[in-house]
Protein backbone atom coordinates (compact mmCIF):
# COMPACT_ATOMS: atom_id res chain seq x y z
CA UNK A 1 0.00 0.00 0.00
CA UNK A 2 2.80 2.03 1.10
CA UNK A 3 4.45 1.40 -2.44
CA UNK A 4 1.02 2.99 -4.34
CA UNK A 5 1.12 6.19 -2.09
CA UNK A 6 4.63 6.63 -2.98
CA UNK A 7 3.99 5.90 -6.54
CA UNK A 8 0.82 8.45 -6.76
CA UNK A 9 3.36 10.78 -4.90
CA UNK A 10 6.44 10.95 -7.47
CA UNK A 11 4.25 10.59 -10.45
CA UNK A 12 5.56 13.64 -12.74
CA UNK A 13 2.94 16.36 -14.34
CA UNK A 14 3.35 17.39 -18.07
CA UNK A 15 4.69 20.87 -18.08
CA UNK A 16 0.99 22.24 -19.30
CA UNK A 17 -0.93 20.70 -16.55
CA UNK A 18 1.69 22.10 -13.88
CA UNK A 19 1.04 25.49 -15.86
CA UNK A 20 -2.73 24.92 -15.08
CA UNK A 21 -2.72 23.43 -12.09
CA UNK A 22 -0.44 26.97 -11.01
CA UNK A 23 -3.54 29.09 -12.03
CA UNK A 24 -6.27 27.28 -10.80
CA UNK A 25 -4.36 27.11 -7.56
CA UNK A 26 -4.08 30.72 -8.31
CA UNK A 27 -7.28 31.62 -8.90
CA UNK A 28 -8.54 29.42 -5.31
CA UNK A 29 -6.31 31.42 -3.28
CA UNK A 30 -7.35 35.00 -4.76
CA UNK A 31 -11.17 33.87 -4.50
CA UNK A 32 -10.41 32.74 -1.31
CA UNK A 33 -8.78 35.56 0.18
CA UNK A 34 -11.28 37.85 -0.93
CA UNK A 35 -14.09 36.42 0.56
CA UNK A 36 -12.01 35.85 3.68
CA UNK A 37 -11.24 39.45 3.91
CA UNK A 38 -14.86 40.14 3.23
CA UNK A 39 -16.15 37.77 6.20
CA UNK A 40 -13.73 40.04 8.05
CA UNK A 41 -14.76 43.60 6.95
CA UNK A 42 -18.45 42.12 7.96
CA UNK A 43 -17.66 41.52 10.99
CA UNK A 44 -16.03 44.68 11.69
CA UNK A 45 -12.68 42.47 12.72
CA UNK A 46 -9.19 44.92 12.49
CA UNK A 47 -7.26 41.67 10.70
CA UNK A 48 -8.34 38.77 8.68
CA UNK A 49 -7.92 35.48 11.06
CA UNK A 50 -7.95 31.74 10.72
CA UNK A 51 -11.02 31.43 11.71
CA UNK A 52 -12.39 34.01 8.61
CA UNK A 53 -9.80 31.60 6.14
CA UNK A 54 -12.36 28.61 7.63
CA UNK A 55 -15.06 30.35 6.95
CA UNK A 56 -14.30 31.33 3.61
CA UNK A 57 -13.49 27.93 2.46
CA UNK A 58 -16.75 26.61 3.90
CA UNK A 59 -18.75 29.25 2.00
CA UNK A 60 -16.67 28.73 -0.85
CA UNK A 61 -17.79 24.65 -1.10
CA UNK A 62 -21.58 25.29 -0.12
CA UNK A 63 -21.79 27.35 -2.64
CA UNK A 64 -20.15 25.49 -5.36
CA UNK A 65 -22.76 22.72 -3.45
CA UNK A 66 -26.06 24.59 -4.26
CA UNK A 67 -25.07 25.17 -7.71
CA UNK A 68 -26.17 22.02 -8.89
CA UNK A 69 -29.70 22.12 -7.14
CA UNK A 70 -30.41 25.48 -8.55
CA UNK A 71 -29.57 24.42 -12.19
CA UNK A 72 -31.99 21.72 -11.05
CA UNK A 73 -35.15 23.62 -10.25
CA UNK A 74 -34.53 26.10 -12.94
CA UNK A 75 -34.52 23.29 -15.42
CA UNK A 76 -37.65 21.67 -13.76
CA UNK A 77 -39.09 24.85 -13.94
CA UNK A 78 -38.60 25.69 -17.16
CA UNK A 79 -40.36 22.12 -18.83
CA UNK A 80 -43.29 22.79 -16.30
CA UNK A 81 -43.62 26.36 -17.56
CA UNK A 82 -43.37 25.13 -21.49
CA UNK A 83 -46.04 22.67 -20.27
CA UNK A 84 -47.63 25.40 -19.39
CA UNK A 85 -47.86 27.03 -22.64
CA UNK A 86 -48.10 24.21 -24.86
CA UNK A 87 -50.85 22.98 -22.65
CA UNK A 88 -52.56 26.28 -21.87
CA UNK A 89 -53.31 27.41 -25.43
CA UNK A 90 -54.78 24.08 -26.95
CA UNK A 91 -57.25 23.47 -23.61
CA UNK A 92 -58.30 27.46 -24.11
CA UNK A 93 -59.28 26.16 -27.67
CA UNK A 94 -61.49 23.32 -26.33
CA UNK A 95 -62.74 25.15 -23.40
CA UNK A 96 -61.73 22.63 -20.68
CA UNK A 97 -61.85 24.24 -17.64
CA UNK A 98 -60.31 21.67 -15.55
CA UNK A 99 -57.26 21.22 -17.39
CA UNK A 100 -56.74 24.73 -18.00
CA UNK A 101 -56.70 25.17 -14.32
CA UNK A 102 -54.43 22.31 -13.90
CA UNK A 103 -51.84 24.01 -16.89
CA UNK A 104 -52.48 27.26 -15.06
CA UNK A 105 -51.30 25.52 -11.90
CA UNK A 106 -48.23 24.17 -13.77
CA UNK A 107 -47.21 27.57 -14.80
CA UNK A 108 -47.51 29.21 -11.66
CA UNK A 109 -45.36 26.26 -10.16
CA UNK A 110 -42.89 26.46 -12.82
CA UNK A 111 -42.48 29.94 -12.86
CA UNK A 112 -41.58 30.00 -8.92
CA UNK A 113 -39.11 27.10 -9.36
CA UNK A 114 -37.55 29.44 -12.06
CA UNK A 115 -37.18 32.06 -9.58
CA UNK A 116 -36.36 30.32 -6.88
CA UNK A 117 -33.06 28.73 -8.82
CA UNK A 118 -32.51 31.81 -10.30
CA UNK A 119 -32.36 33.67 -6.52
CA UNK A 120 -28.81 34.10 -4.99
Amino acid sequence: MADKQTDIVNLELHPQAQTRARERINEFGTSMLLQAKLIAYKTKADLVLSRHIDEAVNTMYTEHKQSWTKELLIIVGGALFGAFIQGFVTELSTGNKLLIAIYTLLGFVGMLLVFVGLRR
